[in-house]
């Protein structure tokens, strides 16, 4: 079994980044939005956050009440995304309530570099990839750099968000894989695959034990469980039959979140 350790790789992103950014002036504010409070998110934040003042992006983290109504929550972004000097964004999933769905819809598509607006999503699942979201180019990163050819092999996605479960699913479908999507995985069901991407949010729901020999994991789940972010696959199981495992935490993370200034940067 081999490790895919996003730390390892997210230097060269950096100088990617840096190189692009010696040469052109950056304008305008890339805005983190939050609403209400949940411990997996702030962590994400804050290393966006530090990356972007590490490399001299000016980003903005604005904290809005999970009390306010729908309304005024719907007032405030849509105006923060109207403000010219705002040039790129996202809104901080997971939402604290159903509701609020309708609100990705308020950044513009020209701003929206997580790719989660009706507009953004039309476009992507009419078969346009010409820009992909953080999920996906960090997904495709893996996947060069293992070398993992997915047509015609089995991949298994457990978890059907809108960030991660769905457009995986359907991204790796369209390159020519056999790929399932599983919403109601019970841990000891076991997972006969050649890729298998975990995106419940379910801390340690999936024991290594329960995966086909030679498989290869990409994990993006993220909970927090004492105090220690803690991912859907459990960590502590038999993981030596596996191909190539990206954990959480350390995994998918230091490549999303650089991918996220890429799609900023518009690089």
């Amino acid at each position: 079994m081999k490790v895919f350790d996003g730390k390892f790789f997210a230097p060269t992103l950096e100088e990617k980044i840096k190189d692009y950014l010696g040469s052109h002036k950056v304008f305008g504010i890339l805005a983190i939005v939050q609403i209400g409070s949940n411990p997996s998110s702030e962590k994400y934040i804050s290393l966006k956050k530090k990356l972007c003042d590490k490399l001299g992006i000016k980003a903005e983290v604005y904290q809005m009440e999970d009390s306010l109504s729908d309304d005024e929550l719907k007032s405030r972004i849509k105006k923060l995304f109207e403000d010219e000097s705002v040039t790129g964004g996202i809104i901080q999933l997971p939402l604290p309530r159903a509701s609020l769905k309708p609100i990705l819809d308020l950044i513009p598509t020209e701003k929206d570099i997580d790719l989660l607006s009706s507009a953004s999503k039309e476009r992507f699942y009419n078969g346009d990839f010409s820009r992909l979201s953080p999920i996906l180019r960090a997904l495709d990163y893996f996947l060069k750099n293992c070398d993992i050819d997915i047509e015609d092999k089995k991949v298994i996605v457990i978890g059907d968000g809108e960030l991660v479960g769905k457009p995986t699913h359907f991204y790796l479908s369209r390159l020519g894989a056999n790929s399932e999507i599983i919403n109601s995985y019970k841990t000891g069901q076991k997972l006969d695959c050649d890729l298998l991407i975990l995106s419940a949010g379910i801390p340690y729901l999936v024991d290594g034990e329960d995966v086909s020999e030679g498989c290869s994991v990409v994990d993006f789940g993220s909970s927090v469980v004492n105090e220690k972010t803690a991912g859907d696959l459990d960590s502590r199981s038999k993981l030596d039959h596996l191909a190539f495992v990206s954990p959480s935490p350390g995994g998918m993370g230091p490549l999303v979140v650089r991918f996220l200034v890429m799609n900023f940067l518009n690089i």
